[in-house]
Order: C-alpha cells, then structure tokens, then sequence
C-alpha cells in the first residue's frame, strides 16, 4: 500500500466530521472546519490516503502560531490501525513543523490511550501534567510537549 499526505480540501470535511465522532467522539463541526480551512491562518488540517483509492486513513489537526504548535485531533481510521501509519504520519509532522520553524509542540491526550502515549514519547514528547476530568466523560488528559530544532 502506498500512502500520500496532503493538505485537507472542504470536499474531505463531511467525511473527517463522521471519523471525528467515530473515533473521537466529538467533531467541531463541519461549519468550523470549514472555516478554518477558508479563513484561519493558524489551523492546519493534515489528510493521510491511500495514493491510489483516495481513500482517507487518517487526519491530524494543528494550531501553528510563529514557533509553537499544538496537535488538536490526530488519528488513523480503525481500519488502518496497528499498521504502524501512526508513526510514519507523526514522522511527517515533525518534520514539517520543523521545516516551518516550530520551535515546541504540545498535545492532549486521554490517560488510558496507551498506544498514542507511547506514540508520542518515541517522539520525545514528555508528560507535563495532567488535566483533571478533562473529558466529557470525566476522563483526565495528559498535556504532553516536546522541543524541537535548535534555538
């Protein structure tokens, strides 16, 4: 399987709003991820597909503002998982926040997602601290950052 990684068009937002929920449980919305892609300056939404189906693996959000960046939403479709997709596509990321001059990234993440922690540390991404009953469903988050580049 061969694989591409693009930037995300509005013809993909009604399809990562379904995976959203599926996945994560909760979407901002078609209108906001709209919104983003027509008008913000500082959200970029990332796709993974399959180079010759088309068909979308994962996506990764991210706030860039000048050199600090912060992971929002990233995942691979169930489909996909276990696949090790998740680590070519976060090998990707870095590298481009580094290309861009990001300078520290950070992230949350659920206290019981083990493999994306572990994802996340192969990365050199540290646990900071922890939110309390971060989610909906009273679920703490871990705010995990890492530095990168030089200064």
């Amino acid at each position: 399987m061969e694989i591409t990684i693009r930037n995300m068009r509005i013809s993909d937002v009604a399809t990562i709003a379904k995976y959203d929920m599926v996945l994560l449980g909760e979407t901002l919305g078609e209108e906001t991820i709209k919104s983003h892609l027509e008008n913000s300056d500082l959200m970029r939404y990332l796709i993974m597909e399959e180079k010759e189906t088309k068909e979308i693996i994962g996506q990764i959000s991210l706030w860039i503002d000048e050199d600090k960046a912060q992971i929002n939403n990233f995942y691979i479709i169930k489909k996909y998982q276990r696949m090790h997709l998740g680590k070519s596509f976060m090998d990707y990321v870095m590298k481009y926040l580094g290309a861009i001059h990001v300078k520290e990234i950070t992230l949350e993440v659920r206290a019981s997602n083990e493999p994306a922690i572990k994802l996340y540390e192969s990365f050199d991404f540290k646990v900071v601290t922890v939110r309390k009953n971060y989610y909906s469903n009273g679920e703490d988050a871990f705010l995990m950052y890492v530095g990168i580049g030089s200064d």
